[in-house]
Parts: structure tokens; C-alpha cells; sequence
């Protein structure tokens, strides 16, 4: 009789521990599934901050070159490549399109400094429509022969291996000769 239960005994054990396994088999293949998951996000994450840092390269090496300021402007995109590792590839490409010019506004007098700004300040001799008198009868001339121009710099990335897409504008502010027009 005592054989019989602990045959009894024994298979309960064996049944207890394969459903036991069953539930660790469970838990463990959605720690793997929440892994991979995790490591796609964590991936996205990367992809986004390399591409914001491709469109921050490419805005600021447009933006630190004058000539892409000056009249006649850029007709063409200009694509400027990004190597994060260092290896001789590219990883991505920043594409700058011809700046926007938002608006222009004259500069005052009293908002330049010599000598740092010389070439903008005008002499009483220079009349025109900004020229107004005191009670003393003395023209002055309010504004200087600069004008300040607002133009909206674009970057685009986009990726095709990653699927990373990202658009990021920088304002750039430039003083230009007074007559200087948006086109």
C-alpha cells in the first residue's frame, strides 16, 4: 500500500513541476519579447538623435558661410553629409534649401557701435525720408544705412535604411546695406 501512494505522490510532484515550467516558459518568453521591443525604442532613439544632430550639422555649416547669405542667393539645395563614427561613410545627409527671407527692418543709430559697425553709419549730408528736426531747427537721421534681414534656415534629414525623417529650422539674423531686398 505505501508503494502504491508514493507512486501517487511522484506524479503529482512531476505534474506540479511541469506546469511549474510551463509558467517560467511564459514568463520568460515575455521577458524576451519586452526586450526586443525595448531595444527597437532604444534603437528609434538613436536614429532621432542622429538625425537631429545631422540637421544641427548641416544648419550650421550652411548658416557659417556668408556667400549663402548674399544677393544673388542659392538656387540649389545644398546636401551636407554627416560621419557620426568617424569611419570615412556617411551616415546621413542634412539637405538645406535656399533660405527664406522672413522680413527686413531698418537699424537705428542708436542701435550700432563704433567701430565694429562703421559702415552703417550715415551722416547728417545723407537726406532722405528719415530725417527729422529739433526745436532747433537741426536734422538728424534716425536710421543708419543698414538694414536688419530675418531669414528662416531649413534642414531636412531623411533616411531610407533607418526611416528616420526630421525637419529643423534655425533663424538667422543679418545686417545687409540699406536697399538690400528680400527676392
Amino acid at each position: 500500500m505505501n508503494s502504491n501512494l508514493g507512486n501517487k505522490q511522484g506524479g503529482v510532484v512531476l505534474i506540479i513541476v511541469l506546469i511549474m515550467l510551463g509558467i517560467f516558459s511564459v514568463i520568460v518568453a515575455s521577458m524576451l519579447t519586452s526586450s526586443n521591443v525595448n531595444f527597437k525604442i532604444a534603437g528609434n532613439q538613436q536614429y532621432r538623435l542622429e538625425a537631429k544632430l545631422a540637421a544641427r550639422n548641416a544648419l550650421e555649416t550652411y548658416i557659417s558661410n556668408p556667400a549663402n547669405f548674399s544677393l544673388p542667393l542659392p538656387t540649389a539645395n545644398s546636401n551636407i553629409e554627416s560621419d557620426f563614427d568617424g569611419n570615412g561613410v556617411v551616415d546621413m545627409v542634412g539637405v538645406v534649401p535656399p533660405p527664406n527671407c522672413l522680413r527686413i527692418a531698418p537699424i537705428l543709430r542708436s542701435e550700432l557701435s563704433y567701430p565694429k559697425d562703421k559702415d552703417c553709419i550715415r551722416t547728417a549730408q545723407d537726406v532722405d525720408d528719415n530725417i527729422f528736426r529739433d526745436n532747433e531747427g537741426v536734422a538728424s537721421v534716425t536710421n543708419s544705412g543698414c538694414v536688419k534681414m530675418t531669414w528662416d534656415v531649413q534642414a531636412n534629414v531623411v533616411d531610407t535604411v533607418t526611416g528616420v525623417n526630421l525637419e529643423m529650422h534655425q533663424g538667422v539674423y543679418v545686417r545687409a546695406a540699406l536697399g538690400t531686398t528680400c527676392l
